[in-house]
């Protein structure tokens, strides 16, 4: 069973996410739940797949560093290690996750609430 946030001392009982998530995944999960508090069930349980993703994405990432960008391959050769790919597709997933919620819908069809959740989004994996 998944530790929860809600169970580790000092935690704010009330997010319940899971203590496995990165700090970021978190933090996405809970700006996005203040931006658009009328997320439906199916929208918030969207939210916290995408999330998942993020924070495995994020763990994997960690590994690269102490494997290094570059591996040797099946000849020998070098190559880029797949852990980046990997960290790649997990972000493109999520975002892709993220904007099935309507978060990153245009102007004509979206809130205030999912423009701003949008902008969250962008804003913190537009870059990675």
């Amino acid at each position: 069973m998944t530790e929860n946030v809600a169970d580790a001392p000092g935690e704010d009982p009330r997010t319940g996410l899971p203590a496995t998530w990165s700090d970021s995944a978190r933090e996405t999960y809970m700006q996005v739940e203040e931006e658009a508090p009328s997320l439906n069930a199916a929208q918030r349980a969207g939210l916290f797949e995408a999330c998942s993703l993020l924070a495995l994405a994020d763990g994997l990432a960690e590994t690269i560093p102490t494997n290094g960008l570059m591996t040797t391959g099946s000849q020998g050769q070098l190559v880029v290690n797949p852990a980046v790919a990997e960290v790649r597709a997990l972000r493109r997933d999520a975002i892709a996750a993220l904007r099935s919620l309507g978060l990153n819908a245009g102007p004509k069809y979206s809130t205030a609430a999912s423009m701003a959740g949008a902008a969250l989004v962008s804003a913190r994996w537009g870059n990675r």
